[in-house]
């Protein structure tokens, strides 16, 4: 086991052509360089089904091998990145199903939300928020806003320079990857 904080981002949107991989590979590389490890939690891959174990998760009872495998990455980590769309000014029922499936490994975990959109995703981040504080993960900031910009799409509304995009708020995303970082070393530390 790696000495470092085991920081995972979770990939929200499962869309073909999406915004949210480059910009969680981009944060990767941000934890890494602040000390941690980063697990890559891309829900497009995982592809959890919607949720259908028998009992509620707050009674930690696991049965499908798919929750059993879930609630496992996620107690594996020291911190987590929450990487979200605006959809409709909400967040992805992909991602609102993969926190649904769990209660007690989520709580205490320190976390950040890291949204995008037309707003800079600020009704999904303000949305997400309320949720992780509400199952009791430990929110680090208010997160990080990118919004986009008309000159970011082609006529076919696909991104023409992922990377420009990001590196806009580089600064705000390096902070919050360093704040993160951080904290989780500190709480493993303690522990």
């Amino acid at each position: 086991m790696s000495a470092r904080p085991q920081v995972g981002i979770i990939v929200g949107s499962t869309r073909p052509v999406r915004v949210g991989r480059p910009v969680a590979d981009e944060i990767a590389a941000l934890v890494e360089a602040a000390g941690g490890d980063a697990v890559m939690l891309d829900l497009a891959e995982i592809k959890l089904p919607l949720l259908d174990e028998a009992l509620p998760p707050a009674s930690g009872v696991r049965t499908e091998p798919h929750t059993i495998a879930w609630a496992e990455r996620i107690e594996a980590l020291d911190a987590v990145v929450f990487v979200t769309p605006d959809y409709n000014s909400g967040y992805p029922a992909a991602l609102k199903n993969a926190i649904d499936y769990l209660k007690a490994e989520w709580v205490g975990l320190p976390s950040v939300v890291v949204s995008y959109g037309w707003s800079g995703g600020a009704s999904s981040n303000a949305q997400l928020s309320a949720v992780l504080r509400y199952i009791g993960l430990e929110l680090q900031g208010e997160g990080v806003l990118m919004p986009f910009q008309p000159t970011d799409f082609d006529e076919s509304m696909r991104m023409v320079d992922a990377a420009a995009f990001v590196a806009r708020s580089e600064e705000q995303l390096r902070l919050a990857a360093e704040q993160l970082v951080g904290v989780a070393a500190e709480e493993r530390a303690a522990a």
